[in-house]
């Protein structure tokens, strides 16, 4: 009887093991957040708001718990503007700043900004405080390998965050190898399309659409790059012709 009793524990707590792994080693695998990691740290972003200089951060929740308001992004505006008296801004709205950590917790992910905040109280009458800031993202619930998706928590961090760059350098990993290698350059190859030079070069300084009797879409960029005069010429979306002056 003793052996049976032992037999049928043993093999309830393997069913349960197996059932629910994720109730006792926690959701998220150390691949997923490594991933995450690889993808943000070192990665440079812009505030869409001034961000508190708080090492506590600013809660982003993507959904609104009970008890608690916040507007469409799921920002608490009264605690944000809260920090903001108290503590100072640490990072101001459209300024870039570079990804310094990237913590993943039990039920939020943390994307800590020049340094994470944290320096202390503003002084009267100053702006801003050196240090940073930092952004709280909350589920209100386990996070799961599929909530750090690239795609998915990218979506999220762009309630608040400009991540453009950072999608900008996914979707360049997928280009040919050769125009790669010229973005890397800073230089401009025949067949790359705008986003390639975009991200190669920047904005222009001048764009000009050109007339054509073919019913082709043509089309010049003009930029001043260390000391030349660069004239690009699209035919179509993709460079046919690129000099440098």
């Amino acid at each position: 009887m003793k052996n049976t009793r032992r037999w049928l524990t043993q093999g309830f707590v393997v069913l349960f093991v197996m059932a629910a792994p994720y109730s006792l080693w926690g959701a998220t695998s150390k691949a997923a957040k490594d991933s995450l990691g690889k993808l943000l740290l070192g990665k440079d972003v812009k505030p869409y708001v001034e961000l508190p200089a708080t090492k506590e951060g600013l809660n982003v929740y993507l959904e609104t718990p009970k008890g608690k308001r916040a507007d469409e992004r799921g920002i608490d505006l009264a605690s944000m503007s809260k920090e903001l008296k108290s503590k100072g801004v640490g990072v101001d709205a459209q300024e870039m700043m570079t990804i310094t950590d990237v913590k993943v917790g039990h039920d939020l992910v943390e994307i800590h900004l020049g340094g994470g905040g944290g320096h202390g109280k503003a002084k009267h009458g100053e702006a801003k405080q050196a240090g940073g800031s930092r952004v709280n993202f909350r589920y209100e619930r386990e996070i799961t390998d599929s909530d750090l998706d690239p795609t998915t928590f990218l979506s999220f961090m762009g309630r608040i965050l400009d991540v453009s760059l950072i999608q900008a350098e996914r979707e360049a990993s997928t280009f040919h190898p050769e125009f790669q290698q010229a973005i890397a350059d800073k230089t401009v190859k025949e067949g790359m399309t705008y986003q390639m030079v975009l991200l190669s070069f920047g904005d222009p300084e001048q764009k000009k659409i050109n007339e054509t009797t073919d019913g082709s879409l043509s089309e010049t960029w003009y930029y001043l790059k260390s000391g030349h005069r660069w004239v690009i010429n699209f035919t179509n979306g993709k460079v046919v012709k690129a000099q440098a002056f």
